[in-house]
């Protein structure tokens, strides 16, 4: 009986160990975190919320679309400097879904 219980087991424990581990079926990238990467990187100029003073334009009201706003952030606009060789693409994605949200307030 104890040969046959040892045999069970061990028959377990193989094929325990070939199973193949499944894959995670999310992206492991951690996404780029709007707020974070706009205070690092906008809200000196822009002020925190996107409300400075009258040498910048207004975020939370501002008439621009994502994608607007995508090619402003990446090529810069008349005083603003061009953040495409500061910032990922998923940074400036980012930046630009925290801007449209603050629209929809």
């Amino acid at each position: 009986m104890k040969k046959y219980a040892f045999s069970v087991l061990a028959v377990i424990l193989l094929i325990a160990s070939c199973s193949k581990k499944s894959t995670p079926t999310t992206s492991t990238k951690k996404m780029a975190d709007g707020g974070a990467v706009f205070s690092k990187n906008c809200a000196r100029c822009h002020g925190p919320e996107g409300i400075k003073d009258s040498r910048t334009p207004n975020l939370q009201t501002i008439d621009r679309d994502k994608a607007g706003l995508v090619k402003s952030i990446t090529n810069g606009k008349n005083k603003m400097p061009a953040f495409q060789d500061k910032l990922s693409g998923d940074e400036i994605s980012a930046v630009a879904d925290l801007i449209v949200s603050w629209h929809k307030k």
